[in-house]
């Protein structure tokens, strides 16, 4: 084990960047490079702020951010460690040819994170939901107003199977910005919402009898439709970094992932692990398809880039929603399509019904260039992180040491673990009845390895909401404790 200096980490008080952004990259950068070997012990962060004579606070800002994007690892007690980061060799042109279906019209129903709300008043701790109480009504009315003034034919017109332009100039601009992603205005696809997206990467890149790696636990609505169109499934096995690249037996021609925050358990995938689902990728000639459904919401550091960001092969494909950042009701999403697939997606386009309206595009295009949009995501995403913090507060408070979770400073939802004498089923059945809404994660597993929990939402509701909805679901666990006790269960 050897410890760095981290010699020649020049830091400029007067930059553009942040202190802590400057320390980051160049500590990110210097991994990357190989100028700071796998293994290698960080300074401890006192030491190294006063090396570069800036605030201790700022060091451990940058050290949290290389740890949640999986550069370093911490270990208690001893320090940080930098991980062992592999880079990804270039492939050869002749490794990207895939076989396009343009005959299967299936649709994807929409994933958990896009259902419609059915009830008046969605009902706590259903999570997945962003609040429509803190949506920009005014500031949305006068991009509607200015797309309307200029442009009217493009409220109901689309020159563009691929979607408004402007609007995918935006999508490339936040993109860049937000989640370091490299993408042109051809390459985005604009869609109906995340699910549209999927379903036509599943019907242009399949063939039934094809094999899809899915991540397990994950989205039941995503394995249904795999099996009516007739995929077959390969779980991929897990450790705790999260999926496993698929090692042996028949290969899946697609592998489905969401590594900036895994979902429903929460969590980015370490950089070493995407590094080996991009090898995975090379070697095998399959393609990855990136959800990356909630990145933005972050309450410490920066977001955690995409995997897209760091793929240089073109094979994976990026998929994203204004559903949970912005709106579920104008039913907007996109996806990032690899150069090489342009030509291909258009002609499956041709024959493929799309379900996407040209009303909101170039309307959300404006709202974008107009910066109204960054500073929603900032506005809500400080409302979130004060009702995660309330949320995380009053478990500990009302549930003490009866369940556990994992605090990934990120995501719309908590995962509390349960013991494996109070099954979650019961106890989500117990609070509908007191009503909550705390779907139990055994639900979202899809092999025989079934995890117990409850998924706790908190965006959509106030402090206040959350305060008075927490003593039901104590109650509600109590009752199957009771219950579990009088019928002897052991």
């Amino acid at each position: 084990m050897t410890e760095t200096p981290l010699l020649g980490i020049d830091i400029d008080q007067d930059a553009g960047r942040s202190l802590f952004e400057q320390v980051y990259l160049a500590v990110r950068g210097r991994i990357l490079s190989g100028g700071i070997p796998a293994g290698t012990r960080l300074p401890a962060s006192r030491k190294l702020a006063e090396e570069l004579g800036v605030s201790r606070t700022t060091i451990v800002a940058a050290y949290d951010q290389l740890i949640a994007e999986g550069f370093v690892t911490s270990r208690p007690g001893s320090g940080v460690f930098v991980s062992d980061v592999q880079p990804v060799e270039p492939i050869t042109p002749g490794q990207r040819g895939q076989t396009i279906r343009q005959d299967r019209a299936i649709r994807l129903e929409p994933t958990p994170k896009e259902t419609a709300v059915r009830d008046p008043v969605v009902r706590p701790f259903q999570p997945g939901q962003l609040d429509a109480r803190l949506f920009p009504f005014r500031h949305w009315a006068r991009a509607v107003a200015r797309a309307a003034r200029s442009d009217p034919q493009s409220l109901v017109l689309s020159a563009d199977p691929f979607g408004d332009r402007l609007l995918r100039t935006e999508i490339c601009r936040y993109l860049g910005d937000w989640r370091g992603v490299r993408a042109v205005p051809e390459q985005i696809l604009v869609t109906a919402g995340s699910g549209e997206a999927l379903e036509i990467c599943f019907l242009m890149m399949t063939q039934p009898g094809d094999r899809i790696g899915l991540e397990d636990p994950g989205y039941p609505q995503i394995r249904d439709f795999i099996g009516r169109i007739g995929l077959d499934i390969l779980w991929l096995e897990r450790d705790e970094h999260g999926a496993l690249p698929p090692s042996e037996g028949r290969m899946p021609k697609l592998v489905f992932l969401t590594p900036s925050s895994q979902f429903p358990l929460g969590g980015a995938m370490p950089q070493a692990r995407r590094g080996a689902f991009l090898a995975w990728s090379q070697r095998s000639g399959g393609l990855l398809l990136e959800d990356d459904y909630d990145s933005e919401f972050r309450y410490s550091g920066r977001p955690v880039p995409a995997l897209a960001a760091s793929d240089e092969t073109g094979r994976t494909l990026y998929v994203g929603s204004f559903s949970k950042i912005f709106s579920k009701g104008l039913r907007l999403g996109f996806m990032v399509v690899p150069a090489a697939m342009i030509d291909a997606v258009r002609a499956f386009l041709r024959a493929y019904d799309g379900k996407v309206s040209a009303a909101p595009q170039r309307a959300l295009g404006l709202f974008m260039a107009e910066g109204d949009f960054y500073r929603h995501i900032r506005r809500v995403r400080r409302h979130y992180g004060e009702r995660r913090a309330a949320l995380i507060d009053r478990v500990q408070t009302h549930l003490g040491g009866l369940v556990g979770f994992e605090d990934h400073s990120a995501g719309m939802h908590i995962v509390l673990r349960l013991p494996d004498d109070l099954p979650d089923m019961a106890i989500s059945q117990e609070a509908a009845r007191r009503g909550l809404t705390c779907p139990p994660l055994s639900g979202y597993c899809g092999s025989e390895d079934r995890l117990n929990g409850l998924l706790l939402g908190f965006c959509s509701f106030t402090i206040a909401e959350i305060e008075a909805a927490m003593p039901n679901l104590s109650a509600a666990i109590d009752a199957v404790v009771r219950q579990r006790g009088q019928a002897g269960a052991p």
